[in-house]
């Protein structure tokens, strides 16, 4: 069996975060959502692994990535959609059975048993019980099988969700070829798998009860964040004087703690200054970043990012790159906002 991880889409709902790079190279907890679709990928026996990339995010992919071992990947020249991602590659696929996996999704499972659900099934999803179907693609199950897919239906006939990672035989790819583009514009995998439905052949629904996340909002990525570092084992690497550490902590090497509280869970990357300040729980702070005179807690501080004696707390903050947060220096507030910005002052 091989894996396939669909990471073309510009993941819209998440800028302005994902405006200058794929929404699966935002890091959560320290590590892109794309390296940790590869882990969960061979964490369920699949060796080899595909990526397909949009236009533009080759670079930020394959960076991402770099210490995820071989991989091969795959440009998609169009967003025509899922399907259409899965047929760039089909050659990588060989007609074999395959574990696909789109790209922006975080899952506190193991894949282990969807990859080992095929047996005499043409193919299977995994399924998940939410409260809110209605943003999902909701699915319908018989018995263990799957008997409706319908994208985000306005009265849900079910509570289950499809999760985004989908296991499937080498011929489905022959379904999916003969898809046209839904009211959306895109040729969408999912639909392959009712034509499989409707000609008789059956597909299984593994449902799956730990976390999971498709990270569409900075809420959803900051949930995602706070998950996966309470998975962290406390280490520090680093450098820290005259500071107080409780709970699970991690200090990358090359950072250095001065004068400040740490409550975990907090992970403080390469090469980090924090000093004088109050960090966490539920902090990741990426390499380079510089915090000083601030309070930060149930927040994301991506790599670059300095913070620089705030007026205020920062609280469920997502800091993109190489941002700077600071305090006013006249009577007003001096913003320089990006496009697809949100602020509350």
């Amino acid at each position: 069996m091989k894996g396939v991880i669909l990471a073309a889409g510009r993941g819209s709902r998440l800028f302005p975060v994902s405006a200058g790079r794929p929404k699966p190279a935002v890091p959560v907890a320290g590590v892109p959502i794309v390296a940790r679709a590869v882990r969960a990928l061979r964490a369920a026996g699949v060796a080899e692994v595909a990526v397909v990339m949009g236009p533009g995010h080759q670079d930020a992919l394959r960076d991402a990535t770099r210490n995820e071992g071989p991989l091969t990947f795959v440009p998609q020249h169009e967003p025509l959609g899922t399907g259409h991602a899965v047929l760039m590659a089909r050659d990588f696929l060989e007609g074999g059975p395959a574990l696909l996996y789109l790209g922006d999704n975080l899952f506190g499972d193991a894949l282990t048993p969807l990859a080992h659900a095929l047996g005499d099934a043409d193919a299977a999803l995994a399924v998940k019980q939410v409260p809110d179907p209605s943003a999902y693609g909701v699915a319908v199950v018989s018995e263990g099988w799957l008997t409706q897919l319908i994208e985000k239906p306005r009265r849900p006939p079910s509570d289950l969700a499809a999760c985004g990672v989908f296991a499937f035989q080498g011929h489905v790819l022959d379904e999916v070829a003969q898809l046209v583009p839904s009211e959306r514009g895109e040729i969408e995998f999912p639909q392959a798998l009712l034509r499989v439905v409707a000609a008789g052949g059956r597909v299984r629904a593994v449902t799956l009860d730990g976390f999971w996340s498709d990270a569409g909002t900075p809420g959803d990525l900051l949930a995602a964040n706070a998950h996966f570092l309470l998975s962290l084992s406390p280490r520090v690497e680093g450098q820290v004087c005259r500071s107080a550490l409780s709970g699970p902590v991690v200090i990358e090497a090359g950072a250095v703690v001065e004068n400040t509280t740490l409550i975990g869970p907090v992970l403080i990357g390469a090469g980090a200054s924090i000093q004088n300040s109050t960090v966490g729980p539920n902090v990741s702070v990426g390499p380079r970043v510089r915090i000083e005179g601030a309070t930060v807690q149930d927040s994301l501080i991506d790599e670059g990012a300095s913070i620089l004696f705030p007026s205020r707390p920062l609280t469920r903050a997502v800091i993109g790159r190489r941002a700077v947060v600071g305090p006013p220096t006249g009577a007003g507030l001096q913003l320089v906002v990006g496009d697809y910005s949100v602020l509350r002052v």
